[in-house]
């Protein structure tokens, strides 16, 4: 068994062991797979056939909800379920405000900092029905890069 140094490199005695052992190798029985045997060395390709999405379906977000930890009650700090279902009817009320509805078959998640005193709630979502949900941000000055443009600025006197 070779040995790396420092750096990465073999030491010279290693260097020898390796090229005794290369030299020494030989091809082996192949691979079965099932039914089906592959010689050493055989040529596993397939043919590429690319995956084609039509772009259909509702667009889904995660939507993130970043909250700052009370120093005062940072002795008594709740689980991570206590801490989200403290903000759930806030939460919920926020993505009602945005067209978005919580994917009931992905659980939110909550990570906590302690070191810089935060916690982060994360929510999958998609848009609710009759809600067209932009993709591209609406910002102007990305709306011209996006279409190539430049931004006409008003011009100072």
């Amino acid at each position: 068994m070779m040995r790396l140094t420092v750096f990465g490199e073999m030491n010279k005695m290693d260097a020898k062991q390796f090229k005794k052992e290369m030299a020494e190798l030989k091809p082996g029985e192949g691979v079965s797979i099932g039914d089906t045997k592959y010689e050493y060395g055989a040529d596993l390709h397939t043919d590429g056939t690319p995956l084609i999405d039509p772009g259909g379906g509702p667009a889904n977000v995660i939507r993130t909800f970043n909250f700052k930890i009370d120093p005062r009650k940072i002795r008594n700090f709740p689980d991570r379920q206590t801490l989200f279902n403290s903000h759930a009817k806030q939460i919920q009320t926020i993505l009602w405000a945005d067209g978005l509805r919580p994917l009931e078959n992905i659980n939110p998640r909550v990570i906590i900092n302690i070191k810089k005193m935060i916690y982060h709630i994360f929510v999958s979502c998609e848009a609710s029905k009759g809600v067209i949900f932009s993709e591209k941000d609406r910002n102007p000055e990305l709306l011209h890069k996006q279409l190539n443009r430049p931004l006409d600025k008003p011009k100072r006197n």
